[in-house]
């Protein structure tokens, strides 16, 4: 049995296409029952808020403040940046950036730092399956989590960070997500291409494996 990671563009989605726009609908009623904290916040105009760092403005200045500010993040350790799809981003000393898309969530900029950042620039940042974060990174249970516009990034010091998207993503959710008898995610899902039989999906949880088809 041969088994690869989902990285092709024929493979790597091939469970997250059939899911993404149910699971971006998902996270905007995520949003109306509290599950997003993100507010507007008040911020200063194109502040500079370490001396001799980059102004940080506008969307991001609003996510950045409402968050925590330097006190929370660190001081900005580049210029905003333009990036795919028209997005920007800004990233701080305290291993975090803000990333803001006019066309995600209503245009609010997110924060993502450390493993679950780490994770995410692995399936090629904002460009790849997961897209742009659509929270910032919260607690879940008992793991810490973002959501994304194609998928969920799950971290917890036992499991590491685990992408999980599509149908399995659905199938653990029905579940009970976290709580479930699944756990969480302790692998990326991957395909299976089996020598006389139809490829298929799998991933790896605490307690158990969920497969797909």
């Amino acid at each position: 049995m041969g088994v690869d990671v989902m990285r092709s563009n024929n493979g790597r989605r091939s469970s997250v296409g059939r899911l993404r726009s149910s699971l971006i609908a998902g996270v905007a009623l995520a949003f109306a029952a509290g599950l997003t904290s993100q507010v507007s916040g008040t911020a200063a105009a194109d502040a500079v808020y370490c001396p001799g760092t980059p102004v940080v403005k506008g969307r991001i200045e609003q996510a950045f403040v409402s968050s925590g500010g330097v006190p929370a993040w660190g001081c900005p350790t580049n210029q905003e940046t333009a990036i795919y799809r028209n997005g920007r981003f800004q990233a701080f000393s305290k291993d975090t950036a803000f990333y803001w898309n006019a066309g995600v969530d209503y245009g609010r900029a997110h924060q993502i730092g450390g493993a679950i950042r780490a994770k995410w620039a692995g399936y090629n940042w904002e460009r790849g399956p997961l897209g742009y974060p659509t929270t910032n990174e919260r607690a879940d249970g008992k793991a810490r989590m973002n959501w994304f516009e194609g998928g969920t990034i799950y971290w917890s010091a036992s499991t590491g960070a685990h992408p999980i998207w599509g149908e399995i993503w659905k199938k653990w959710a029905n579940a009970g997500g976290v709580g479930s008898s699944y756990g969480l995610p302790t692998s990326d899902e991957r395909r299976v291409t089996p020598p006389n039989a139809p490829a298929f999906f799998v991933q790896d949880f605490e307690k158990g494996q969920i497969v797909w088809p």
